[in-house]
């Protein structure tokens, strides 16, 4: 297809809109597989015309291919669109308060279940001796590391450790059932 020239050396821009007319129902397929929605695609060959039709004579003289000129023009307009849509839900994500999307309500299952949890776990804990509760207390709440436990029970590191794995296997045991 050549170039339509008018009588002021200029490119007939009803050549991009002739080209578009005939090549839409592809055209719009080919978007709407980029885009996934036809709404969108439209407005993108939209664009394409409109960017098309802007474009300097030289350069549409350069063209060789202006069918698939056509496509990639359309195409580079439906990545972009694409990517636009992209960011925009990235920026309204990180935008927002973190709580903001969080359900507050905590269901009745939830509920049961931490609280069957919560019965398991002390019944676990009283099953211990009182030098392991102390232990576990000193460690988990007192924020004691094993050297010190150690040296405030008056017994070694190691056996401290060992209590500890202990405590740990016996909570696992009981929660396990």
């Amino acid at each position: 297809m050549a170039a339509v020239l008018r009588s002021d050396n200029t490119v007939d821009v009803r050549r991009w809109a002739d080209i578009i007319e005939v090549q839409r129902e592809k055209l719009t397929a080919y978007l709407t597989s980029i885009l996934h929605c036809q709404y969108l695609a439209e407005d993108a060959l939209q664009e394409t015309y409109i960017r098309l039709s802007k474009m300097p004579d030289e350069q549409e003289q350069a063209i060789s291919n202006h069918v698939a000129y056509c496509y990639q023009t359309a195409r580079n307009i439906a990545i972009d669109m694409v990517r636009k849509k992209s960011k925009e839900s990235w920026v309204s994500l990180d935008s927002a308060l973190p709580g903001q999307y969080t359900d507050k309500q905590v269901s009745a299952e939830e509920t049961l279940i931490e609280q069957n949890l919560d019965g398991r776990m002390m019944q676990a804990v009283s099953s211990l001796s009182k030098r392991h509760q102390n232990i576990l207390s000193l460690y988990k709440r007192g924020d004691y590391k094993q050297k010190d436990i150690a040296k405030i029970c008056a017994i070694s590191p190691t056996l401290v450790n060992f209590i500890i794995q202990e405590v740990i296997i016996t909570c696992q045991t009981v929660l396990a059932h």
